[in-house]
């Protein structure tokens, strides 16, 4: 039985819908069951990398596109932040002829276009201040400096989880967690903060739900929809929560702020 779940705004990141990993199908359940007044979505919803080497968009991920769109007209309002794996959307001439072009994506960046993505946002919190919404490549030294060797992990990964998806699970974070100790995320995370001055910063990217307060800031991490389902949420008095929608289909708090 799903919990009957209303919040003021619910974060989600890092869908990768176009790749097989993609558990679209819980995400469709949790979509059917929750009300929010808006939905941020946080980078990496369709992952256009994986795409471009492999075009793959099963009805089910077609049916996630569709219901998003479907919730914006009814009134729900859909904030799209961009993602390295989406980051056409990043450059308007190169989104504007993708979505021209004879690509058998077009439709998808046509539709995305609706949602008027940008880079970042501010969230106006009255609890928690002034939190910064973004990605988080902008933070991962591999990302930024070498696309390449990211890419070619997305390939590696795109394969394993077709044969074994607790082991490409292991993997995948084995290979975050040492890039972020390297490249000192959290660090940068933090610079951040104190260059912006915000209060707290949301992202994803790397695939790790969390959320956690320091001395000098927030940090929360929407996490992913191919490994953890979870999600931020923002309740009417504006408290903070990570979530995760297990296998029963139910709503767990695993943290709040």
């Amino acid at each position: 039985m799903v919990n009957s779940n209303k919040y003021k705004t619910v974060f989600l990141s890092d869908i990768h819908l176009g790749f097989n990993g993609c558990q679209s199908d819980r995400l469709k359940t949790f979509l059917d069951n929750i009300e929010a007044e808006r939905i941020f979505l946080v980078g990496d919803i369709v992952d256009l990398w994986s795409m471009k080497e492999n075009f793959f968009w099963p009805k089910s991920h077609q049916i996630i596109l569709d219901k998003l769109i479907s919730l914006q007209r009814s009134g729900t309002k859909i904030k799209y932040i961009s993602g390295n794996h989406d980051d056409p959307l990043r450059d308007e001439a190169l989104t504007k002829s993708l979505g021209e072009g004879d690509y058998p994506y077009k439709g998808i960046i046509s539709a995305l276009k609706s949602f008027s993505p940008s880079e970042s946002y501010v969230l106006k919190n009255k609890i928690h201040g002034n939190i910064l919404v973004i990605h988080g490549d902008q933070y991962d030294v591999v990302t930024s400096n070498a696309k390449w060797v990211s890419k070619l992990g997305g390939i590696i990964y795109d394969g394993l989880i077709s044969l074994n998806r607790p082991l490409s699970k292991y993997l995948k974070r084995l290979t975050k967690n040492i890039v972020n100790k390297a490249g000192n995320f959290q660090k940068l995370v933090e610079n951040e903060c104190k260059r912006g001055g915000y209060d707290g910063l949301m992202c994803g990217h790397i695939h790790k739900p969390e959320i956690r307060k320091f001395d000098n800031y927030s940090y929360l991490n929407t996490g992913d929809w191919i490994e953890s389902c979870t999600a931020i949420v923002e309740d009417e008095n504006e408290g903070l929560s990570l979530i995760e929608f297990d296998k029963n289909n139910t709503v767990k708090i695993i943290k709040s702020l």
